[in-house]
């Protein structure tokens, strides 16, 4: 299961700007430290086979879409770096997500006391994980890197790779929708459902618009496996993208 955190993320993406809504789970606790990667990289001393816009684009079709293929190929790429044989990237079981979904649907309702929740709860349920299941079709693609040393790792390197992404492009987020029925505390349930159904036919029709994005890689050392921990950084810019377009 995810984290509280990644879990808050995902509802959040979908109320307010500059908000996570990861689509997969990070070991975080097979992840071994940065002196043990170190080690174990040098150990086995492989020849890194991806470039860094090629190890970004992996990480954001796991993220986006939770990609079989992308994941398995990255697993394997990252192996070195695990001495103990863990699996590094694992994806997020999908009765799981659907479970989050209530949750987030719970959350949403709390505020909405005139609000229905048993006919209320299956709609607004559907509409955050319809938002996800939109974000996933999202193509981002790298562009160009820049390499350069880590100072904070002996022989550490780093890369920022410069990417763009193709998002859908809505005008207001189901909080927003959901506002200009009235306010939370006197929403009753015939509102709610109608915002519901206006948020639900905007992503029916949601057009497209291309958006800059960014992910930063590291490295143990020069010619060692590019990883990272915060491949949920292109989730977060892809759903805020869709709303509006990402600050140069």
């Amino acid at each position: 299961m995810p984290s509280p955190s990644l879990r808050n993320a995902l509802l959040a993406a979908l109320l307010i700007p500059a908000a996570l809504a990861p689509a997969f789970v990070p070991a975080h606790a097979a992840k071994p430290s940065k002196s043990k990667a170190a080690k174990a990289a040098k150990a086995v001393a492989p020849k890194n086979t991806l470039k860094p816009e090629q190890v970004a684009e992996l990480y954001a079709r796991i993220s986006l879409r939770q990609d079989a293929e992308a994941t398995a190929q990255l697993n394997d790429y990252l192996k070195p770096l695990y001495a103990n044989g863990e699996t590094p990237i694992t994806l997020t079981d999908a009765a799981a997500m659907d479970a989050q979904y209530d949750g987030f649907a719970d959350a949403m309702l709390e505020d909405m006391p005139k609000v229905d929740k048993k006919k209320a709860k299956p709609a607004v349920a559907a509409a955050i994980k319809r938002v996800n299941l939109l974000a996933s079709g999202a193509e981002c693609r790298s562009l160009s890197s820049r390499e350069y040393a880590n100072e904070y790792v002996k022989n550490g390197r780093i890369a920022e790779v410069a990417m763009e992404c193709t998002v859908p492009a809505l005008n207001a987020r189901l909080q927003e929708v959901l506002a200009s029925k009235g306010a939370p505390a006197k929403l009753k349930t015939k509102k709610l459902l109608e915002g519901v159904a206006e948020f639900d036919r905007a992503l029916g029709q949601a057009g497209s618009r291309t958006i800059p994005a960014k992910l930063t890689l590291y490295a143990p050392a020069k010619g060692q496996p590019w990883s990272t921990g915060a491949a949920d950084d292109i989730v977060e810019t892809v759903h805020n993208g869709m709303y509006a377009v990402a600050a140069e």
